[in-house]
């Protein structure tokens, strides 16, 4: 059977389509890591698997071209990938399979219609530092009335059968700052506290006006912090501790003024099962 040429260039071109449909196109990832310097070029793109959804991609290269292949495990993995919907109301912290012979990352992602997402690929290439870069995934058509948080939130968050809460959540700005983060549960000091991904706790603020990004570690109370030099990697590329407990003290860099999206995420009981616990912090 002979197809028509007309029939043969329409099949084509819905299959073309239909490819062109199911790949969000490559972007190359905006330096996002606040007090850092971009010294590689990060690219992104998103494939559609089904429904709703998608795996995130991420490929990054030296500045001769040559795709980065060797990281440096930092808190267990080669990459920290953080996924922020655009109102800063859901938080997702994945770990990316790595293909050593492409230099390529991939991890799985579902996305909600009516919002776009901020990803931030957080690496450690290897003899270069701390590296984060932040992509977009944009909404499915119009944004459903999206509202950027302004105003602080108290200080205590429940998460799961914990309440963690942070001394203050209105900040001086431009000055660093150690503050109090302490976990109760049934209103007492939780006793069944584990390291998560070697650390007491990690804690992510995002800048909802910049999108600024800090990821840092809280150390347990009366132990002493690393010295940290002048950039956020140095906070970042700690080497965690094999304990965990309910008073810990989190170390911040001078913030500039905005308000800070912020997930503390903790591990705790028989399951050593992650909650994460959600705050405004306002800096001025």
């Amino acid at each position: 059977m002979t197809r028509s040429p007309a029939i043969a260039v329409l099949m084509a071109a819905t299959v073309f389509a239909a490819a062109a449909a199911s790949v969000i196109p490559h972007q190359n990832g905006r330096f996002a890591l606040l007090g850092g310097t971009p010294q590689i070029v990060s690219k992104f793109w998103a494939t559609h698997g089904t429904g709703s959804s998608y795996t995130l991609n991420v490929q990054q290269f030296a500045k001769s071209g040559a795709a980065i292949k060797v990281y440096e495990i930092d808190m267990q993995h080669y990459m920290h990938v953080v996924v922020i919907r655009d109102d800063f109301a859901t938080f997702a912290h994945e770990h990316p399979t790595f293909d050593a012979a492409t230099g390529i990352f991939q991890a799985p992602f579902t996305k909600e219609k009516h919002h776009r997402y901020y990803v931030y690929a957080d690496s450690l290439p290897n003899g270069i530092g701390q590296q984060v870069f932040r992509f977009v995934v944009d909404s499915d058509g119009l944004e459903a009335g999206v509202r950027v948080p302004t105003a602080a939130t108290g200080p205590n968050t429940t998460a799961g059968p914990y309440t963690v809460t942070l001394a203050k959540t209105t900040l001086h700005a431009n000055t660093p700052l150690a503050m109090p983060l302490t976990v109760k549960s049934a209103n007492h000091p939780a006793g069944d506290l584990v390291p998560y991904l070697g650390a007491p706790a990690h804690v992510v603020l995002i800048d909802v006006n910049r999108l600024t990004y800090v990821h840092v570690h809280p150390i347990l109370r009366g132990q002493k912090a690393p010295k940290m030099s002048g950039s956020m990697s140095s906070m970042h590329g700690m080497s965690g501790s094999n304990m965990a407990g309910a008073f810990m003290q989190l170390e911040l860099p001078a913030l500039p003024p905005s308000t800070y999206a912020t997930w503390v995420q903790i591990a705790g009981g028989k399951a050593h099962t992650v909650y994460t616990a959600r705050f405004n912090l306002v800096v001025q």
